[in-house]
Protein backbone atom coordinates (compact mmCIF):
# COMPACT_ATOMS: atom_id res chain seq x y z
CA UNK A 1 0.00 0.00 0.00
CA UNK A 2 2.95 2.02 0.82
CA UNK A 3 4.50 1.97 -3.18
CA UNK A 4 1.63 3.79 -4.52
CA UNK A 5 1.19 6.20 -1.87
CA UNK A 6 4.44 7.30 -1.97
CA UNK A 7 4.93 7.59 -5.61
CA UNK A 8 1.70 10.04 -5.60
CA UNK A 9 3.23 11.98 -2.81
CA UNK A 10 6.35 12.35 -4.74
CA UNK A 11 4.93 13.29 -7.92
CA UNK A 12 2.81 15.82 -5.41
CA UNK A 13 5.94 17.21 -3.91
CA UNK A 14 7.59 18.01 -6.99
CA UNK A 15 4.70 19.89 -8.13
CA UNK A 16 4.48 21.60 -5.33
CA UNK A 17 7.85 22.65 -5.03
CA UNK A 18 8.14 23.71 -8.79
CA UNK A 19 5.06 26.42 -7.89
CA UNK A 20 6.86 27.77 -5.28
CA UNK A 21 9.46 28.94 -7.47
CA UNK A 22 7.00 29.67 -10.49
CA UNK A 23 8.19 26.48 -12.60
CA UNK A 24 5.32 24.90 -13.47
CA UNK A 25 5.39 25.57 -17.05
CA UNK A 26 9.21 24.90 -17.22
CA UNK A 27 8.22 21.80 -15.70
CA UNK A 28 5.32 20.76 -18.02
CA UNK A 29 7.02 22.13 -20.94
CA UNK A 30 10.00 19.35 -20.05
CA UNK A 31 7.61 16.86 -19.66
CA UNK A 32 6.12 17.61 -22.94
CA UNK A 33 9.77 17.29 -24.44
CA UNK A 34 10.49 14.32 -23.21
CA UNK A 35 7.51 12.62 -24.29
CA UNK A 36 5.49 14.23 -26.26
CA UNK A 37 5.59 11.54 -29.40
CA UNK A 38 3.52 9.49 -26.91
CA UNK A 39 -0.53 9.58 -27.01
CA UNK A 40 -2.80 10.52 -23.72
CA UNK A 41 -2.76 6.60 -22.76
CA UNK A 42 1.06 6.08 -23.24
CA UNK A 43 2.01 9.19 -21.41
CA UNK A 44 -0.47 7.97 -18.22
CA UNK A 45 1.34 4.41 -18.21
CA UNK A 46 4.69 6.08 -18.81
CA UNK A 47 3.61 8.50 -15.54
CA UNK A 48 2.64 5.57 -13.41
CA UNK A 49 5.29 3.45 -14.24
CA UNK A 50 8.20 6.42 -12.34
CA UNK A 51 5.62 6.79 -10.07
CA UNK A 52 5.82 2.96 -8.74
CA UNK A 53 9.37 2.93 -9.06
CA UNK A 54 10.25 5.74 -7.10
CA UNK A 55 7.55 4.73 -4.19
CA UNK A 56 9.34 0.69 -4.31
CA UNK A 57 12.46 2.92 -3.78
CA UNK A 58 10.81 4.73 -0.67
CA UNK A 59 9.49 2.31 0.56
CA UNK A 60 12.41 0.14 0.80
CA UNK A 61 14.64 2.89 2.27
CA UNK A 62 11.48 3.23 5.08
CA UNK A 63 11.88 -0.35 5.85
CA UNK A 64 15.93 -0.46 5.71
CA UNK A 65 15.72 2.38 8.36
CA UNK A 66 12.93 1.17 10.31
CA UNK A 67 14.26 -2.31 10.67
CA UNK A 68 18.08 -2.17 10.05
CA UNK A 69 20.27 -4.64 12.31
CA UNK A 70 16.69 -6.16 13.47
CA UNK A 71 17.59 -8.49 17.03
CA UNK A 72 15.05 -10.11 18.59
CA UNK A 73 16.50 -11.70 21.34
CA UNK A 74 16.08 -13.24 25.04
CA UNK A 75 17.68 -11.89 27.81
CA UNK A 76 17.37 -12.48 31.58
CA UNK A 77 14.00 -13.50 31.29
CA UNK A 78 12.98 -10.53 29.05
CA UNK A 79 12.31 -10.00 24.78
CA UNK A 80 14.64 -7.43 23.38
CA UNK A 81 13.99 -6.17 19.68
CA UNK A 82 17.01 -3.61 18.96
CA UNK A 83 16.17 -2.06 15.25
CA UNK A 84 17.01 1.12 13.41
CA UNK A 85 19.13 3.04 10.92
CA UNK A 86 18.99 6.95 11.82
CA UNK A 87 17.02 6.24 14.71
CA UNK A 88 17.45 3.76 17.04
CA UNK A 89 15.08 1.70 18.72
CA UNK A 90 14.63 -0.74 21.44
CA UNK A 91 12.18 -2.24 22.95
CA UNK A 92 12.63 -4.83 26.24
CA UNK A 93 9.15 -6.81 27.45
CA UNK A 94 9.30 -8.93 30.46
CA UNK A 95 7.91 -12.55 29.70
CA UNK A 96 5.71 -11.98 32.42
CA UNK A 97 3.49 -9.51 31.03
CA UNK A 98 3.45 -11.97 27.48
CA UNK A 99 -0.13 -12.48 27.46
CA UNK A 100 0.36 -14.12 23.22
CA UNK A 101 1.01 -13.56 19.64
CA UNK A 102 -0.71 -12.02 17.03
CA UNK A 103 0.61 -13.54 13.38
CA UNK A 104 -0.37 -10.92 11.38
CA UNK A 105 -0.72 -11.84 7.22
CA UNK A 106 -1.83 -8.26 5.32
CA UNK A 107 -2.86 -8.53 2.13
CA UNK A 108 0.61 -7.79 0.25
CA UNK A 109 1.93 -10.16 3.00
CA UNK A 110 -0.11 -12.71 2.02
CA UNK A 111 -0.11 -12.85 -1.31
CA UNK A 112 3.48 -13.33 -1.16
CA UNK A 113 3.45 -16.02 1.39
CA UNK A 114 4.33 -13.42 4.66
CA UNK A 115 3.27 -12.36 7.85
CA UNK A 116 4.50 -10.33 10.64
CA UNK A 117 4.20 -11.03 14.52
CA UNK A 118 2.80 -8.69 17.05
CA UNK A 119 2.58 -9.22 20.94
CA UNK A 120 -0.08 -8.98 23.06
CA UNK A 121 1.60 -8.23 26.10
CA UNK A 122 0.08 -5.56 28.81
CA UNK A 123 1.90 -2.02 29.70
CA UNK A 124 2.95 -1.86 26.03
CA UNK A 125 2.84 2.48 24.82
CA UNK A 126 0.34 3.31 22.10
CA UNK A 127 1.92 3.90 18.99
CA UNK A 128 3.20 7.57 18.54
CA UNK A 129 2.14 9.92 15.47
CA UNK A 130 5.85 9.50 14.67
CA UNK A 131 6.32 5.72 14.83
CA UNK A 132 5.81 4.36 11.45
CA UNK A 133 6.13 0.60 13.05
CA UNK A 134 4.22 -0.60 15.88
CA UNK A 135 5.87 -0.62 19.11
CA UNK A 136 4.03 -4.49 19.54
CA UNK A 137 5.76 -5.45 16.53
CA UNK A 138 7.94 -8.75 17.02
CA UNK A 139 8.96 -9.25 13.70
CA UNK A 140 8.21 -7.39 10.51
CA UNK A 141 6.69 -9.14 7.07
CA UNK A 142 8.74 -12.43 6.78
CA UNK A 143 8.10 -15.90 5.53
CA UNK A 144 5.02 -17.26 6.72
CA UNK A 145 7.12 -20.28 8.35
CA UNK A 146 9.77 -17.44 9.51
CA UNK A 147 6.52 -15.92 11.66
CA UNK A 148 5.22 -19.00 12.81
CA UNK A 149 8.76 -20.32 14.06
CA UNK A 150 9.60 -16.66 16.11
CA UNK A 151 5.68 -17.13 17.61
CA UNK A 152 6.63 -20.55 18.74
CA UNK A 153 9.74 -19.30 20.29
CA UNK A 154 8.10 -16.11 21.73
CA UNK A 155 5.59 -18.70 23.32
CA UNK A 156 7.42 -21.55 23.93
CA UNK A 157 4.28 -23.66 23.00
CA UNK A 158 2.87 -25.98 20.04
CA UNK A 159 3.42 -24.67 16.83
CA UNK A 160 0.52 -22.46 15.56
CA UNK A 161 0.54 -24.19 12.10
CA UNK A 162 -0.14 -27.74 14.59
CA UNK A 163 -2.99 -26.36 16.31
CA UNK A 164 -6.35 -28.10 14.69
CA UNK A 165 -8.84 -24.62 13.88
CA UNK A 166 -12.29 -25.59 13.40
CA UNK A 167 -14.39 -24.19 11.24
CA UNK A 168 -17.57 -21.95 11.66
CA UNK A 169 -21.08 -22.96 10.72
CA UNK A 170 -22.59 -22.58 7.00
CA UNK A 171 -24.61 -19.79 8.42
CA UNK A 172 -21.72 -17.23 9.00
CA UNK A 173 -20.79 -17.95 5.49
CA UNK A 174 -24.29 -16.92 4.40
CA UNK A 175 -24.38 -14.09 6.51
CA UNK A 176 -20.97 -12.49 5.36
CA UNK A 177 -22.65 -13.02 2.08
CA UNK A 178 -26.13 -11.16 2.36
CA UNK A 179 -24.19 -8.52 3.79
CA UNK A 180 -21.61 -7.87 0.96
CA UNK A 181 -23.93 -8.15 -1.40
CA UNK A 182 -26.51 -5.67 0.53
CA UNK A 183 -23.95 -3.53 0.87
CA UNK A 184 -23.23 -2.77 -2.56
CA UNK A 185 -26.80 -3.08 -3.51
CA UNK A 186 -27.58 -0.06 -1.18
CA UNK A 187 -24.44 1.83 -2.62
CA UNK A 188 -25.58 0.95 -6.52
CA UNK A 189 -28.91 2.02 -5.80
CA UNK A 190 -27.64 5.57 -3.83
CA UNK A 191 -25.31 6.14 -6.51
CA UNK A 192 -27.94 5.30 -9.42
CA UNK A 193 -30.92 7.47 -7.28
CA UNK A 194 -28.35 10.70 -7.43
CA UNK A 195 -27.87 9.57 -11.33
CA UNK A 196 -31.16 9.82 -12.11
CA UNK A 197 -31.56 12.63 -9.74
CA UNK A 198 -28.22 14.54 -11.34
CA UNK A 199 -26.61 13.64 -14.39
CA UNK A 200 -26.63 10.38 -16.53
CA UNK A 201 -22.80 10.22 -15.47
CA UNK A 202 -23.84 8.49 -12.22
CA UNK A 203 -26.11 6.07 -13.73
CA UNK A 204 -23.82 4.42 -15.93
CA UNK A 205 -20.81 4.69 -12.44
CA UNK A 206 -23.64 2.89 -10.64
CA UNK A 207 -24.21 -0.16 -12.96
CA UNK A 208 -20.06 -0.31 -13.36
CA UNK A 209 -20.02 -0.47 -9.74
CA UNK A 210 -22.05 -3.40 -9.89
CA UNK A 211 -19.86 -5.24 -12.12
CA UNK A 212 -16.84 -4.35 -10.50
CA UNK A 213 -17.54 -4.07 -6.69
CA UNK A 214 -20.01 -7.43 -6.84
CA UNK A 215 -17.74 -10.19 -7.29
CA UNK A 216 -14.96 -8.05 -5.51
CA UNK A 217 -17.41 -7.74 -2.34
CA UNK A 218 -18.43 -11.90 -3.00
CA UNK A 219 -14.77 -13.03 -3.10
CA UNK A 220 -13.90 -11.00 0.41
CA UNK A 221 -17.29 -12.10 2.11
CA UNK A 222 -15.99 -15.90 1.18
CA UNK A 223 -12.28 -15.81 2.03
CA UNK A 224 -13.87 -13.78 5.42
CA UNK A 225 -15.60 -16.96 6.10
CA UNK A 226 -12.73 -19.31 5.06
CA UNK A 227 -10.52 -17.36 7.94
CA UNK A 228 -12.63 -17.91 10.72
CA UNK A 229 -11.55 -20.41 13.19
CA UNK A 230 -10.97 -21.36 16.82
CA UNK A 231 -9.01 -24.13 18.64
CA UNK A 232 -7.32 -24.61 21.95
CA UNK A 233 -3.81 -25.78 22.70
CA UNK A 234 -2.39 -26.55 25.61
CA UNK A 235 -2.17 -23.33 28.04
CA UNK A 236 -3.62 -21.14 24.79
CA UNK A 237 -6.79 -20.31 22.94
CA UNK A 238 -6.05 -19.82 19.04
CA UNK A 239 -8.72 -17.35 17.04
CA UNK A 240 -8.68 -16.65 13.74
CA UNK A 241 -10.37 -13.97 11.22
CA UNK A 242 -9.98 -11.39 8.43
CA UNK A 243 -10.95 -10.56 4.98
CA UNK A 244 -7.99 -10.17 2.86
CA UNK A 245 -5.69 -9.60 5.63
CA UNK A 246 -5.66 -12.29 8.11
CA UNK A 247 -4.90 -12.41 12.00
CA UNK A 248 -4.18 -15.85 13.67
CA UNK A 249 -4.17 -15.12 17.47
CA UNK A 250 -2.46 -17.26 20.68
CA UNK A 251 -3.91 -15.94 23.57
CA UNK A 252 -2.74 -17.11 27.07
CA UNK A 253 -5.32 -18.56 28.35
CA UNK A 254 -4.59 -18.12 32.04
CA UNK A 255 -4.54 -14.30 30.71
CA UNK A 256 -8.00 -14.16 30.12
CA UNK A 257 -10.53 -12.11 32.50
CA UNK A 258 -13.64 -12.02 30.95
CA UNK A 259 -16.07 -13.08 28.34
CA UNK A 260 -18.83 -11.05 26.48
CA UNK A 261 -20.86 -12.67 24.67
CA UNK A 262 -22.78 -10.86 21.62
CA UNK A 263 -25.86 -11.89 19.78
CA UNK A 264 -26.97 -9.72 17.36
CA UNK A 265 -30.70 -10.04 16.43
CA UNK A 266 -29.26 -11.35 12.35
CA UNK A 267 -27.18 -13.25 14.56
CA UNK A 268 -29.85 -14.76 16.58
CA UNK A 269 -31.74 -15.69 14.15
CA UNK A 270 -29.66 -18.11 12.56
CA UNK A 271 -28.19 -19.11 16.09
CA UNK A 272 -24.78 -17.59 15.96
CA UNK A 273 -22.49 -15.64 18.82
CA UNK A 274 -19.45 -13.59 18.67
CA UNK A 275 -17.31 -14.44 21.58
CA UNK A 276 -14.35 -11.72 23.34
CA UNK A 277 -12.14 -12.66 25.81
CA UNK A 278 -11.10 -9.97 27.79
CA UNK A 279 -7.36 -9.38 28.42
CA UNK A 280 -5.47 -6.48 29.99
CA UNK A 281 -3.30 -6.03 26.82
CA UNK A 282 -3.05 -4.61 23.36
CA UNK A 283 -6.92 -3.55 22.08
CA UNK A 284 -7.92 -5.38 25.60
CA UNK A 285 -10.27 -7.76 23.62
CA UNK A 286 -9.83 -10.57 21.21
CA UNK A 287 -13.00 -11.92 19.29
CA UNK A 288 -14.14 -15.26 18.02
CA UNK A 289 -16.87 -14.39 15.71
CA UNK A 290 -19.83 -15.79 14.33
CA UNK A 291 -19.62 -19.34 15.89
CA UNK A 292 -22.98 -21.37 16.57
CA UNK A 293 -24.15 -20.55 19.97
CA UNK A 294 -24.19 -23.96 21.80
CA UNK A 295 -20.27 -24.58 20.29
CA UNK A 296 -19.15 -21.26 20.85
CA UNK A 297 -20.29 -21.42 24.41
CA UNK A 298 -19.29 -24.76 24.95
CA UNK A 299 -15.49 -23.62 23.60
CA UNK A 300 -15.56 -20.63 26.30
CA UNK A 301 -16.43 -22.73 29.19
CA UNK A 302 -13.40 -24.72 28.38
CA UNK A 303 -11.32 -22.56 28.08
CA UNK A 304 -11.05 -20.91 31.06
CA UNK A 305 -12.46 -23.72 33.46
CA UNK A 306 -15.20 -22.16 35.99
CA UNK A 307 -15.08 -18.21 34.48
CA UNK A 308 -18.02 -18.48 32.18
CA UNK A 309 -19.83 -22.27 33.81
CA UNK A 310 -21.81 -20.60 36.39
CA UNK A 311 -23.61 -18.56 34.22
CA UNK A 312 -25.03 -21.78 31.88
CA UNK A 313 -27.66 -23.58 31.54
CA UNK A 314 -27.15 -26.80 29.82
CA UNK A 315 -30.08 -27.76 27.55
CA UNK A 316 -31.37 -30.88 27.98
CA UNK A 317 -31.61 -33.54 25.60
CA UNK A 318 -33.96 -33.51 22.68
Amino acid sequence: MATPLLGAAAFGAVLQASEWFDLQGALFSTVRGLFGGLPLAGLVAVLVAIGLVVGVVGSLLLFVEMWWQYRLTREHGSLRVHRGLLTTRSLSLEQRRLRGVDVFEAFGSRLAGAARVDVVATGLRVRSGNERADPKTLLPAAPLAVAHRVAVDVLGATPLSDVDIRAHPAAARGRRLRWAVFSVLAFVALVALLGVLLTVVLAHVAWIAAVVLMPVAVALALDDYRNLGHGLSGDFLVTRYGAGSRHTVALVRGGIIGWTVRSSPFQRRVGLVTLAATTAANTGQYLVRDVGESEGLTFAAAAVPDLLTPFLEPRPAR
